[in-house]
């Protein structure tokens, strides 16, 4: 028998008896857990190198002599395991204790050399593998009370780190020191980390969707893209504004309109039963009617949690259908080589009657002026 562990707070109880509910459906008596995500959020634990083991009525967390206190502390009520050996033998350790005879695993997440090591350990124990995909993934598609007000959290971050960083924006600064700004000015309110390497693109830089900043420096008349967001306690925002210094070129100016005018429309067409493909339709029928609809080439949104792109996707291809709980970015954006380019992006909860949007920095095209 295992020792006895304090009952854990409500949200973590919940979370056990949905995936204790798959693992029913499985036919499995235990599921291993490796995808870090996974793992805090099944677990509580925030720390890194630690594979979970989901039982009927049990919840282990392998890990090692760095991770001990702080297992400790963030998570007491699940049953801590320090290593001493390979973490996939640590794992059968407690298969054969348990007497677990068929496991299930994480398809999607294991690397080929971490199943290769889980087989070489499992087979002569006699257990039998069973990999399954996206269980605990779809399960994280709609957030808590708990993950909302986390998530939330990282958006108000995220916003005064941004104004914080307008207060101080100058021609001649480089990307790569405002992208540097950005981040000490979110972890400075409490951020551990930005939810990505921000993307800072000045001038016809924005015309390149994923622009890593560089030695570029920020020019009077011109535009200036803005991807950001704050980790708080796991948890990610995800937001896109533009900053003009002085006049931006005339065709920034006008396509802003349009991509404005797309993620509002989008926005207010969010609500449950909604299709994902549906939504990115009506944004991108407005740019497409403007005459830019090979400008706009990318998905219009996706999830955002615990990782930065979640599974749910608003996109031609979507089969997502909305659901109260599911929290999704809406960007669409129109991107013009040697001219520069605009994407406007906020995350959008998906409420009971319709959605509500998370974040609050203005976007209107005079606000955009410094």
């Amino acid at each position: 028998m295992a020792e006895s562990v304090p009952q854990p707070p409500d949200y973590i109880l919940h979370r056990w008896q949905a995936a204790r509910a798959e693992l029913k459906k499985l036919k499995a008596d235990a599921l291993l857990v490796n995808y870090f995500p996974d793992v805090s959020w099944l677990t509580g634990f925030e720390g890194d190198d630690s594979w979970a083991l989901l039982t009927s009525d049990h919840v282990w967390l392998v890990s090692d002599f760095r991770y001990a206190e702080q297992i400790a502390r963030e998570c007491p009520w699940v049953h801590a395991i320090m290593r001493k050996k390979r973490i996939s033998e640590e794992v059968v350790k407690i298969c054969r204790k348990q007497k677990i005879h068929t496991l299930a695993l994480q398809e999607e997440s294991l690397t080929m050399r971490q199943l290769a090591a889980v087989r070489e350990v499992i087979k002569p124990a006699g257990i039998r593998l069973k990999p399954v995909l996206e269980i605990l993934v779809k399960l994280r598609n709609i957030k808590d009370s708990h993950e909302i007000k986390l998530i939330e959290q990282a958006v108000t971050i995220a916003e005064h780190g941004f104004e914080a960083l307008k207060a101080h924006l100058k021609a001649g600064q480089t990307e790569n020191e405002i992208a540097g700004l950005l981040v000490y000015e979110m972890r400075r309110r409490g951020a551990s980390n930005a939810s990505f390497d921000p993307i800072v693109a000045a001038g016809a830089n924005g015309s390149l969707p994923h622009y890593r900043p560089g030695a570029v420096k920020l020019q009077a008349n011109s535009a200036l893209l803005v991807d950001w967001g704050a980790i708080f306690n796991g948890y990610r925002s995800d937001l896109t504004r533009m900053v003009f210094l002085g006049d931006p070129p005339r065709k920034i100016r006008e396509i802003y309109q349009i991509v404005l005018e797309s993620q509002e429309a989008a926005i207010a067409a969010i609500k449950p039963g909604a299709a994902g493909k549906k939504i990115d339709k009506i944004a991108r029928d407005i740019i497409t009617r403007a005459g830019f609809g090979k400008a706009f080439g990318h998905s219009l949104g996706h999830g955002v949690g615990r990782d930065i792109h979640e599974q749910l996707s608003l996109s031609q291809r979507s089969d997502v259908i909305l659901k109260p709980g599911m929290v999704v970015t809406v960007e669409p954006g129109i991107y013009l080589p040697g001219i520069g380019g605009v994407r406007i992006e906020d995350d959008i909860l998906v409420t009971e009657t319709g959605c509500r949007v998370l974040s609050s920095i203005p976007k209107t095209l005079n606000s955009a002026w410094l």
